[in-house]
């Protein structure tokens, strides 16, 4: 993505815009809103779903109701984030 950026920055100073880095651009903007989406729903789910533990760590009222749903969002928001894979952003977290 970094690279598009600066490619689309650099063109729109000259004033010469690359048409080629066009369809580049274009799928990794459409990648973008397609995960931003997917973490909206997980966002609704985790709220709908509400915090399954009470503050000493131990399941709460709602635990046995909403484990399944509250465990498929976490690892599918993981997955989105990439926290299996080292990035500048994750480099110093590891999935559990």
């Amino acid at each position: 993505m970094q690279n598009i950026l600066d490619r689309l920055k650099s063109d729109l100073k000259t004033g010469a815009i690359d048409p080629s880095i066009l369809p580049d651009a274009v799928a990794e903007i459409e990648a973008l809103r397609s995960k931003a989406d997917l973490f909206e729903e997980l966002l609704i789910m985790l709220v709908r779903t509400g915090w399954p533990w009470d503050e000493e760590g131990e399941p709460n009222g709602i635990f046995s109701s909403c484990r399944q749903g509250y465990v498929a969002a976490i690892v599918e928001a993981s997955n989105l984030l990439g926290l299996d894979r080292l990035s500048t952003i994750t480099g110093t977290e590891r999935p559990t």
